[in-house]
């Protein structure tokens, strides 16, 4: 929710349709909240990015329990998608595909991920693309 509350005035002024939802509601993640938090609002903030210009856009944050009774967390654009040659450098330290990117958030998101025992994937193609938070 605090999440929500930070994007928010960002994504309505992007004219960006955004939607959570967490099942359970009475889920709960035991990490360190401050490092998540800025996990999330880096792969939300690139998303935004990525729709930058495109009508219709939208983002979804979802969190869940897979299969094993893992904490799963995902966002999910509807952007262009990450070239396919970029995809395997983006979690390299200074690479970035934006040309104001400094290339550190997903590199630093990937750390903030290990050091709770998790990991961060993407998946993409034209039309979605998907980070998964996996605790």
């Amino acid at each position: 929710k605090n999440i929500e509350k930070l994007m928010l005035k960002d994504l309505n002024d992007k004219n960006i349709n955004f939607s959570m939802n967490v099942e359970p509601d009475t889920l709960e993640l035991t990490a360190d909240s401050e490092q998540i938090e800025q996990v999330i609002i880096n792969l939300l903030v690139n998303a935004v990015f990525a729709l930058e210009g495109k009508e219709n856009s939208a983002i979804s944050l979802t969190a869940h329990l897979d299969e094993r009774g893992k904490v799963l967390i995902k966002t999910t654009d509807n952007g262009p998608g990450i070239p396919e040659e970029a995809v395997d450098k983006i979690f390299i330290p200074f690479f970035s595909t934006k040309k104001s990117g400094s290339g550190v958030g997903l590199s630093l998101s990937r750390q903030i991920m290990r050091a709770h025992g998790g990991n961060i994937r993407v998946s993409s193609k034209p039309g979605e693309t998907i980070f998964t938070l996996r605790f």
